[in-house]
C-alpha cells in the first residue's frame, strides 16, 4: 500500500494544510477544530439540536457536545436544555452574533483565496465527492 495514492491519507493531507491556513488566520479569536463551522450553522439555523448539527457538519456526538459546551463557556451560545441533550436548542449569543461579524470577513477572505488559487470546478468536485461518499455510507461500512 502506498500512503501516497491512498484516498484517506489525501484527504487528511489536504485537511491539515487548508486548516493551517484558517487557524493561523483566525487565531486570535480561539476557535479550535469544527467550532466556526458550529457557530455558522447555529447562525443560520437557531435552535437547532446537536443530533442536527452532527448530522449536517458530519461530527460525531462527542465532538459536538464538547464543542457546544466550550461554545457555552466562551458566551457565544445558548441551550435551552431538553431531557436528552441532544435535543437541546441551540442559538447564538448577542456575543456570537459579534464574533461572526468580526471572524466572517476573515473566513470569507480565505474562501476567496482558496477558491481562486484551485478553481470553482476543483471546490464543485469536492462537493460531488462528499455527497457521494455520504450517499453509498452503508456500502463503504460493510
Amino acid at each position: 500500500i502506498n500512503p501516497v495514492e491512498c484516498v484517506n491519507a489525501k484527504v487528511r493531507r489536504l485537511h491539515r494544510l487548508l486548516d493551517s491556513v484558517y487557524q493561523k488566520r483566525l487565531k486570535e479569536f480561539d476557535l479550535k477544530g469544527s467550532m466556526l463551522s458550529i457557530l455558522f450553522v447555529i447562525g443560520k439555523n437557531a435552535g437547532i439540536n446537536q443530533k442536527d448539527l452532527a448530522d449536517r457538519l458530519v461530527l460525531d456526538q462527542s465532538t459536538v457536545s464538547r464543542d457546544v459546551k466550550r461554545l457555552i463557556s466562551k458566551g457565544w451560545i445558548n441551550v435551552s436544555r431538553a431531557d436528552d441533550t441532544r435535543y437541546s436548542e441551540i442559538e447564538l449569543s448577542k456575543d456570537g452574533f459579534l464574533l461572526l461579524e468580526k471572524v466572517s470577513p476573515i473566513w470569507e477572505k480565505i474562501h476567496c483565496e482558496v477558491q481562486e488559487l484551485i478553481g470553482v470546478y476543483s471546490l464543485q468536485l469536492l462537493d460531488s465527492i462528499t455527497n457521494a461518499v455520504r450517499t453509498n455510507l452503508d456500502y463503504l461500512n460493510k
